[in-house]
């Protein structure tokens, strides 16, 4: 008689495998849009990613994707957004990700910022090299995409060409992430804010937090959200306990509201 099989821990879960548990514990009669919403999710992040590895600014990005797309952004969104929330419930993933799927505003609104007025986008070196790695090879892959559909054009029949509309698909995809790290890297600054003789918690330093609750010690090292990894102990800015860290100073303490309660945090070492 074959055993159970293990459920998958946080750190071993892909984007695949979170999805065929989550469809497989939802009741019967879904419709075909549902199923094709998530996997669109699922291909656009990739596959083999581990679910550990999604950020906000990924699942934000998603959203903003898809509502270039047109149709109605909120009917495919939903089930991305039950998914992570579902991911969450089952405390599969550390960061609450669901928030960040928002619906995207209407077309032809842009932002009142200026060329001089963008923000930098803080990383640390591992991230910036990171991701100027991950861009490269999208743009190996952009290339190979476009052979991929002159072979696939081949076949004069347009109207059930599967390969061409794969290829297609997989081609918005790609742009979509080539784009997004672009924005991010144009306006990157690789290193720390702030300057000498400051002990405030910026992008890319590393912090000893004290639960005042049971004197338990966690170390993170703050990220921007593109580079957090909870698993690796990597926290992003733009998470609760991240944002109130952000501009503290050794021995200040914080205050994070969660689920289950309030929780305080005695900042005891900021390391420069």
């Amino acid at each position: 008689m074959g055993g159970l099989l293990p459920i998958p821990t946080e750190t071993s879960l892909d984007l695949n495998e979170a999805y065929s548990l989550y469809i497989d514990g939802l009741k019967q009669g879904q419709t075909r849009e549902l199923y094709q919403d998530l996997r669109r999710f699922v291909q656009w992040c990739g596959t083999t990613t581990k679910i550990a590895s999604l950020t906000p600014q990924t699942v934000a990005s998603y959203a903003e994707w898809i509502g270039r797309r047109g149709g109605d952004p909120a009917k495919k969104l939903a089930p991305v957004k039950a998914l992570l929330v579902y991911l969450k419930r089952k405390e599969l993933i550390e960061l609450s990700l669901a928030p960040h799927i928002r619906i995207p505003k209407g077309k032809g609104k842009r932002s009142s910022g200026t060329a001089s007025g963008i923000e930098p986008v803080y990383l640390t070196q591992d991230g910036f090299n990171q991701l100027t790695s991950e861009l490269e090879l999208l743009k190996i892959e952009r290339i190979k995409i476009v052979d991929d559909i002159g072979r696939a054009m081949e076949d004069k029949d347009f109207r059930e060409n599967a390969p061409l509309d794969a290829a297609k698909e997989r081609q918005g995809f790609v742009e979509s992430k080539i784009r997004e790290l672009e924005s991010i890297l144009n306006v990157a600054v690789v290193g720390e804010k702030g300057g000498k003789g400051q002990v405030r918690i910026t992008m890319g330093k590393k912090v000893r937090l004290k639960d005042a609750s049971n004197g338990k010690l966690r170390s993170y090292l703050i990220v921007h959200p593109r580079e957090a990894s909870p698993s690796e102990g990597k926290l992003s800015s733009e998470s609760p306990v991240g944002k109130a860290l952000i501009n503290k100073k050794q021995g200040e303490e914080v205050e994070i509201s969660a689920p289950k309660g309030t929780i305080h945090y005695l900042i005891e070492r900021v390391y420069g």
